[in-house]
């Protein structure tokens, strides 16, 4: 019988996952991307993207600017998680709701900067990217907000609500940071509670396994941040996400610590060590924990990648297309706004997020 069940379950993933997989072939290749670098114009990027998935949603476009490729991305983006979302058996609409979520949080980040920065709601709406477990029409109530307070109280009744304990601090500080840190924290503490509260099948472990490296990757950025900025363990333990794969007993040894050299050598003998030691000789030279972060990106895609190669016949497809369409996404809003911005080749290809080892 238990064969006979996995002959089933096969199955049922079998037209889902290949559709996704011909999807994942239409990812843009690593050598299409360095040739989109190379551009001298967004004309000429745009041109680049004709023969790929966005090339409809580029047709709509009124003017040849960051901002309107942008959204153009963020279009396809929407309708790609959509049509994942059909595919999938309805075993797994639950593990792809942890996905989503994402873009929950990602759209309210830019409400948030978008009412601080007094933008009118038609400008952020334009912005949003119009997938996730939030309804269009909350999303949109929340865009309307004139001011953070009202737009956190729009909150109520949502996962989000309690973004209202971090508004005085907040006032304190007029750093957005502290409400997009608790945003983090709601999302990945929730959906870690909950992934650690049931018994887990092959799938499940899976989305586990990535969602642990989700929050170690969180964590490590913000400390890395935190660390380069001379902040205090005090100041910055509220705002890392509990769970994870990382030993909390190193976490707290590298909030003690007072230099980024020293997080790096911390991490020894963990997954993360590798992918960071890479950065280290670009932060030397640079200064700047850009590309400590980027590797660290790049290794939750490589994760995600393998997901998709270990469990071919359940969620793995699904997390691997997502992860490395959402590096591809991030990668030509980057280049465009690099290109956009006058940015050399070279300075734009150290802004690229690169799948880790």
């Amino acid at each position: 019988m238990p064969i006979l069940l996995r002959v089933i379950e096969i199955a049922n993933y079998a037209y889902s996952n290949s559709r996704i997989q011909v999807m994942s072939s239409r990812i843009i290749p690593e050598e299409k991307l360095k040739e989109m670098i190379e551009a001298s114009s967004l004309a000429e990027v745009v041109a680049a993207l004709e023969p790929t998935d966005y090339s409809p949603y580029l047709h709509e476009m009124m003017e040849e600017r960051s901002e309107a490729i942008e959204r153009a991305l963020n279009r396809h983006t929407a309708d790609s998680y959509r049509e994942v979302a059909t595919m999938v058996p309805m075993d797994l609409k639950a593990v792809l709701a942890v996905l989503l979520r994402k873009w929950d949080i990602y759209n309210i980040k830019l409400i948030l900067r978008g009412v601080y920065a007094e933008r009118s709601p038609d400008e952020i709406r334009a912005d949003l990217v119009p997938v996730g477990e939030l309804a269009p029409s909350k999303i949109g109530e929340l865009a309307e907000a004139r001011s953070l307070e009202e737009l956190v109280s729009n909150l109520d009744g949502t996962p989000y609500s309690r973004l209202a304990e971090s508004l005085q601090l907040f006032d304190q500080t007029r750093n957005l940071t502290v409400l997009e840190a608790r945003l983090d924290n709601i999302l990945y503490e929730d959906a870690w509670k909950d992934m650690t509260s049931k018994p887990l099948d092959e799938n499940l472990l899976a989305l586990k396994n990535y969602l642990a490296t989700n929050i170690d990757v969180v964590n490590l950025k913000f400390l890395f941040r935190a660390k380069k900025d001379g902040l205090t363990a005090g100041s910055i333990e509220g705002y890392l996400v509990k769970g994870g794969g990382l030993q909390e007993s190193l976490i707290k040894s590298i909030l003690e610590m007072d230099t980024v050299d020293n997080v790096v050598a911390a991490l020894e003998g963990t997954k993360y060590y590798q992918p960071v030691l890479g950065a280290v000789p670009e932060y030397e030279s640079t200064g700047s924990v850009l590309p400590i972060e980027l590797a660290l990106d790049g290794y939750l895609v490589r994760v995600g990648k393998n997901i998709s190669i270990t469990q071919p016949f359940g969620i793995g497809p699904a997390i691997g297309y997502l992860s490395m369409k959402e590096m591809e996404i991030r990668n030509v809003r980057t280049l465009a706004r690099g290109i956009e911005a006058g940015l050399s080749p070279d300075e734009i290809r150290n802004l690229i997020m690169k799948v880790g080892t």
